[in-house]
Parts: structure tokens; sequence; C-alpha cells
């Protein structure tokens, strides 16, 4: 199923001003790239020594395992690494999808059917002045990973956004990309805690 990939940013400020955090929503509907990966870290991997544990646990437990050892690594996974979407995008000006807090456009914290200057500048902003962490996740729903699919929105913390603007050669668009990395949401646990205390 495919869903439009939309961000949604939590506590930012992009008013820059004594105003409470607002929450900005960003639809990301034309010339989008989506790839989904899991970045594996072995807890555990040998180098060259595989053979002589190879050999040592043979004597340990009588039971002969497949293989010499020699050139070969000895892995133990104990879920450790990331699981990432990047989105590459392409946005323009007015493109007709949400770009803010409101929809309606026009204020520091919402380009929606603006130009595309003003739509680089609020999604920027935006990133600028939220904290986005364990304890205040974006969300990213896209494609399965949404309301609508078999898994749900995912929280996320930006990894190294970028938007890039090529006045000479395409002055209609910019291109940006950003990679999401899934985060455990403390949110919940932390209010929980609160309410107790």
């Amino acid at each position: 199923m495919w869903v439009t990939p939309t961000l949604t940013i939590p506590d930012a400020h992009p008013y820059g001003d004594d105003r409470d955090p607002v929450t900005g929503v960003f639809e990301f509907s034309k010339d989008i790239q989506v790839e989904i990966e899991t970045r594996t870290e072995k807890f555990f991997e040998s180098g060259g020594e595989t053979a002589v544990i190879v050999d040592w646990l043979a004597s340990q437990t009588g039971i002969d395992l497949p293989g010499t050892g020699f050139r070969q690594s000895l892995n133990f996974d104990f879920g450790a690494g990331v699981h990432a979407i990047t989105l590459d995008y392409r946005a323009m000006s007015d493109a007709g999808d949400r770009w803010g807090d409101s929809g309606e456009g026009g204020t520091r914290g919402d380009a929606s059917g603006e130009d595309l200057h003003a739509r680089m500048a609020v999604l920027d902003r935006y990133l600028q002045t939220a904290t986005l962490d364990s304890q205040n996740p974006a969300t990213l729903s896209v494609s399965e990973y949404s309301s609508e699919g078999r898994y749900g929105p995912l929280d996320v913390v930006p990894e190294s956004p970028n938007m890039v603007f090529d006045g000479e050669n395409e002055s209609s668009v910019f291109d940006g990309s950003i990679t999401f990395i899934e985060t455990l949401s403390l949110e919940q646990v932390i209010d929980g805690q609160n309410q107790r205390g």
C-alpha cells in the first residue's frame, strides 16, 4: 500500500518568540524516492582467530562444527543496528500539500501553497528549532509504516537532512534528502513517571 510520506515534527519553535511550541506536518507528495534499510551491527565478529575458536568449541563440546574456520567469521547478532528510511524528494512551489503547522501558509510556521524558497526555509526552521530524540521523536508515515498500513507510523529522528536549490539549472524546485532513524519513544514512559511522582 502506498501512503504519501508525511513527517510530523512536534514541539518546534519556528516563530522564534515566546509562543508555545507548535507541531508541523510536512507532506512529500511529488517526486519521491524511498529507501528502507536495516543497518546491522554485530555484537561479536571474529577475525583471523576463528579457526582457534572452532577448535576450542569442538574440544569443549565434542561436536565437530561444519567448516574449518579458516577465512570464515564467527558472528553473534543480538539485534544491534538501526532501522533507517531515507526520503529523497523534490519540492516545488504551490505543490498543494501541507507544509507546516496550519496548512494555510503565510506564516513563519507554515509555507503550505507558497514558493519553494519559503517551503525550504520553513522545513529547515522546524528541523533547527525542535529537539528530536527519544523523548520527543518526530513521526514518519510512509507506505506500510502508516495508520493505513500494516505496521503503523514510526517514531524517528532525522539524520543529516539537507536541501539543495540550484538557481541556474533548476530554479523552480529544490531537492532534499532526509534519513530517518527509527527510535524508541520514551514519551509515555516519562509522562507516566511524572504522573506517579
